[in-house]
């Protein structure tokens, strides 16, 4: 028996990537046998024929004070609330465009079940890359001190490794970036699909946009397949993505803005270095 979660991580601000996500999920993987979650902060949202736990996690939070909570606080109580050993990451603006390949999501959710030295399986070539060979057909180690050795990207987790690389102060970002480091000192079995097989536009596990909203924007890549699915969206609400060179003045104040969280970041390197040690 297959027993797996698929947890898309969102918040109530990206409310409007709901409807068009669910619509393409429902239509490019009528298969699938996860139990869903949507990892909302206060809001309930369903969809027809499809059996989605909101799981409000910011409700009755008493610690939050009315102030909103941090993406690494979300993420660490969704898996809270998940049971399944096996949990699928995937986020919001990662709208299908095609066929999901079920056979193989099952295959490696029993993969990672029944071996003890897997932890997570990247599904894409656009996440952590594996560089050494492994055992496993189609599958590759990714190195343990690789800079991208975790990724927001879909891939396949155990649910209480992934919870052992969240924190609470992180947001997205810090995630990739520090949790990476993290990785090299926690040192579990961290594999991604080998990208001689899986490919960006030619043979993909989970076919999706990567991503379809960028710094609180659509990317105009979302316009033609909404457009091919009728799914009706006012883009006007977010506007439209483009890209621009940053200001030396307002690079300058993003790394100051920094400065407090890259400190955290440091401490606590330094902490799971003299715990393991």
């Amino acid at each position: 028996m297959i027993n797996y979660s698929i947890l898309i991580n969102t918040c109530d601000k990206f409310e409007d990537c709901w409807n068009p996500f669910f619509t393409l999920f429902q239509k490019y993987w009528p298969d699938c046998k996860g139990k869903i979650y949507l990892n909302t902060e206060k809001k309930e949202f369903a969809f027809d024929n499809l059996d989605i736990t909101s799981l409000k996690v910011a409700s009755s939070r008493p610690e939050l004070n009315n102030s909103h909570a941090k993406w690494g606080q979300c993420l660490r109580w969704a898996l809270e609330n998940i049971e399944s050993d096996v949990v699928l990451y995937l986020q919001e603006d990662y709208f299908l465009k095609d066929y999901v390949k079920n056979d193989i999501i099952e295959k490696y959710v029993d993969l990672i079940t029944s071996n003890n030295e897997i932890d997570c399986i990247h599904l894409t070539d656009q996440g952590s890359p594996g560089l050494y060979s492994s055992p496993f057909e189609n599958l590759q180690l990714v190195p343990k001190y690789h800079q991208d050795r975790i990724s927001c990207q879909a891939a396949l987790w155990r649910r209480d490794v992934l919870l052992q690389y969240i924190r609470d102060f992180e947001s997205g970002w810090n995630f990739e970036w520090w949790g990476s480091k993290r990785a090299g000192i926690l040192n579990h079995g961290i594999y991604s699909v080998d990208r001689n097989w899986v490919k960006l536009g030619n043979y993909e596990i989970i076919p999706y946009l990567f991503t379809g909203v960028v710094g609180g924007k659509w990317l105009l890549e979302v316009v033609p397949l909404f457009e091919k699915h009728q799914i009706i969206i006012d883009y006007e609400m977010r506007g439209f993505f483009y890209p621009r060179r940053m200001t030396t003045s307002e690079r300058l104040l993003s790394k100051i803005k920094r400065v407090p969280v890259e400190i955290r970041e440091v401490i606590d390197i330094i902490k799971l270095m003299l715990k393991l040690k």
